[in-house]
């Protein structure tokens, strides 16, 4: 079975972006790792950690309206008092501190691209929340434009490579160890 025979079947009753979202990302990354009815997923398609594009959208407002549908995921250590940044930034953009991810969702790679950047500058400092909006709405436009955007076209730092030591285990807040329960029981095992 062929790439494209496989695609067919997987996503040929999905919405027409949805099937072009899977289309152009097979035709980049070559074929996923994991085709599911409701998503494909490529595992270290690089310079991504993962890719996933979505059958049913997320509708999206900011900077204009859009479906969210493709996601992209690298490793970055986000410190706590960092996440509330990245959610008033873009509530496309999601933490998964104890993995240590970062992803994007959008309805084009470019974009993705774009949010994951300008997290980066929010989580190292270099911008404030107002900035990374002002500069991603702008950019957006560019890109749209077909004006090249230095932040669209790949990452504008290096990712760190799994194993990198950017997940948040947090710490034990129990002045004690909690008992568990034996499954199916109802007792303490």
């Amino acid at each position: 079975m062929t790439v494209a025979d496989m695609l067919d079947r997987v996503v040929g009753d999905w919405p027409a972006e949805a099937s072009e979202a899977a289309r152009r990302t097979a035709a980049r990354y070559g074929p996923p790792d994991e085709a599911m009815p409701s998503r494909l997923v490529w595992n270290h398609p690089l310079p991504w950690k993962r890719l996933v594009v979505n059958r049913d959208p997320v509708e999206h407002r900011f900077p204009q309206p859009h479906q969210d549908r493709i996601e992209g995921w690298i490793d970055l250590e986000v410190p706590r008092e960092s996440t509330a940044d990245l959610a008033a930034f873009n509530g496309s953009v999601r933490v998964e501190r104890t993995h240590g991810e970062v992803a994007s969702t959008c309805d084009v790679e470019a974009v993705n691209f774009l949010a994951v950047n300008l997290a980066h500058d929010l989580v190292k400092g270099r911008i404030d929340v107002e900035e990374a909006r002002r500069e991603y709405t702008e950019m957006v436009a560019g890109h749209l434009m077909g004006r090249p955007q230095p932040y669209t076209s790949g990452f504008a730092f290096e990712p760190l490579g799994a194993g990198a030591g950017t997940a948040d285990e947090d710490r034990p807040v129990a002045p004690h160890e909690v008992p568990t329960v034996a499954r199916g029981t109802g007792r303490r095992a």
